[in-house]
């Protein structure tokens, strides 16, 4: 392998993505959105991005400048995306650096231009992050960087997004959702499970030594193409038109689902809110089509809690989540590979709330 590939080979996709603009074109022809691309200040959010001390051991890394948050004492304005995109470097490994107060945050990710070779701008300064922990559970896979002045929109506007509503929305089975990423650009899906207790395989730097966090209360997004390496730090919003409000923070994922802290858990976090649009903000709610009750889930996430060793107790088991099938709440055991042991092992339901086994395959930070 050659230095310029070998720099590339943490990520899955080398090849730039091209995503088209829902409705727009020029001279009859789909306008076209590069999220690798750099731009001219001040940029819009959903690119690549991340901090420009994450190159180590011959390879760069970076993910994606998600959303615009402000302190809610302070108004001081902050891109929003994940610890491991903007302070990933945990150790002093084969840079002999560690994240630090400061750290430059770049545009585009290093990544995407031959690993600082060619050029990009610095946007923001790291300002807070929830640290990662090894073997241990993590709240939030979430980092803030101050914006440095003139360098980002400041209505908080995201590439084939567009403006957002300062609203939130908690997830819910089958709502329609959709991220602006790095990678994969503008993708769509739905929510699959609420409250999912679920283990994520990390690096302590760019292609450094292995090791895995656990999280609780996440959420859970069919991954079909929607989400691969790179995107991490995307913002997850409601499907709608204009002005959608932020319903998780996408951090991981296998080749089945796709992981999202609650938005809600990060602001609480950083004491900051969303930046968006007061006057066009979107007024829908959870989806009225939806038949299983809001009681009943809630219903469903208590019994999961109170049998939480139970279920991880299922051989194989690498998480637990509550979900919906045929208009009932479902308990979900969690397993890498489906096996005998896995399916024999699984308590069949939890008082009148059936149980399934869900193979999800393994959970990377993305």
């Amino acid at each position: 392998m050659n230095s310029s590939s070998r720099r590339y080979a943490c990520f899955c996709v080398v090849v730039a993505v091209f995503l088209v603009i829902g409705g727009a074109s020029f001279a009859g022809k789909p306008v076209r959105v590069d999220h690798k691309a750099l731009q001219a200040a001040p940029i819009k959010l959903g690119t690549s991005g991340g901090s420009a001390i994450d190159l180590a051991n011959g390879y760069c890394c970076s993910g994606t400048l998600g959303a615009l948050v402000r302190d809610t004492q302070t108004g001081v304005l902050y891109i929003l995306s994940n610890t491991h995109v903007f302070a990933g470097d945990s150790v002093a490994g084969g840079n002999k650096k560690v994240a630090t107060d400061g750290d430059d945050i770049n545009q585009p990710g290093f990544v995407d231009t031959s690993c600082g070779q060619t050029t990009n701008i610095i946007v923001g300064d790291l300002s807070d992050w929830c640290p990662i922990v090894a073997g241990g559970t993590t709240k939030v896979d979430a980092a803030i960087a101050q914006i440095r002045s003139g360098m980002v929109s400041p209505d908080g506007a995201i590439l084939e997004i567009g403006t957002l509503s300062p609203a939130t929305l908690p997830a819910f089975p089958g709502l329609g959702v959709k991220k602006s990423g790095r990678t994969t650009g503008l993708t769509r899906s739905t929510v699959d499970s609420l409250n999912a207790t679920i283990s994520v395989s990390y690096s302590t730097e760019c292609a450094g030594t292995s090791y895995t966090s656990t999280y609780t209360g996440q959420i859970l997004i069919r991954n079909r193409k929607f989400l691969a390496g790179g995107d991490s730090g995307s913002l997850l919003v409601e499907d709608v038109a204009t002005n959608p409000r932020a319903v998780g923070l996408l951090y991981a994922g296998s080749n089945t689902i796709a992981v999202a802290n609650p938005i809600n858990d990060i602001l609480t976090y950083f004491g900051v809110e969303m930046v968006g649009d007061a006057a066009g903000a979107a007024g829908n709610g959870i989806p009225t089509e939806d038949t299983l009750s809001r009681a009943e889930m809630a219903r469903a996430i208590r019994l999961q809690q109170l049998n939480a060793h139970a279920l991880l107790r299922t051989p194989g088991a690498v998480g637990h989540a509550v979900g919906a099938a045929n208009g009932r709440a479902v308990i979900k055991v969690l397993v890498e590979e489906l096996t005998p042991d896995a399916l024999a092992g699984a308590p069949r339901q939890i008082d009148d709330i059936p149980v399934v086994v869900e193979a999800i395959g393994k959970v990377v930070a993305y």
